[in-house]
C-alpha cells in the first residue's frame, strides 16, 4: 500500500510538473510571438517613416532645382538690367542727358 501511495504521488507530482513545464512552454511562445509582432510593426513604422521621408526629400530637391533656375534667370535680368549700354539709353531718351564733349570732363584725383 506504502508503494501504490507513493506512485500516485510520483505520478501526481509529474503531472504538476508536466503542466509547469507546458505553461512556461506557453509563455514562452506567446512572449516570443509578442517580441515578432513587435519588431514586425518596427519594421512597418520605419518602412513607412523612410518612404516619407524620400518623398519629402524628392519635393525640396524639386523645389531647389526650380529655385536655382529662377535664379539663374534672375541674374541675367540683372546683368541685362545693369549693362552699361542700357543705362546710357535710358539716360538720354528718358533724362534727355548728353554725353560731354572731351573739353568739359574734369577728372577728380583721389590724392
Amino acid at each position: 500500500m506504502v508503494r501504490t501511495r507513493n506512485k500516485k504521488e510520483k505520478g501526481k507530482q509529474l503531472k504538476e510538473l508536466d503542466n509547469r513545464i507546458s505553461l512556461k512552454l506557453w509563455l514562452c511562445l506567446f512572449s516570443l510571438l509578442v517580441a515578432t509582432t513587435a519588431s514586425a510593426t518596427g519594421v512597418i513604422f520605419s518602412t513607412h517613416k523612410s518612404r516619407h521621408l524620400l518623398n519629402e526629400l524628392q519635393q525640396l530637391e524639386r523645389q531647389r532645382n526650380g529655385l536655382q533656375v529662377e535664379w539663374g534667370q534672375l541674374l541675367l535680368e540683372q546683368s541685362s538690367l545693369v549693362s552699361q549700354g542700357r543705362i546710357e539709353n535710358l539716360a538720354i531718351a528718358e533724362l534727355g542727358m548728353k554725353i560731354p564733349a572731351t573739353e568739359n570732363v574734369v577728372v577728380v584725383s583721389g590724392d
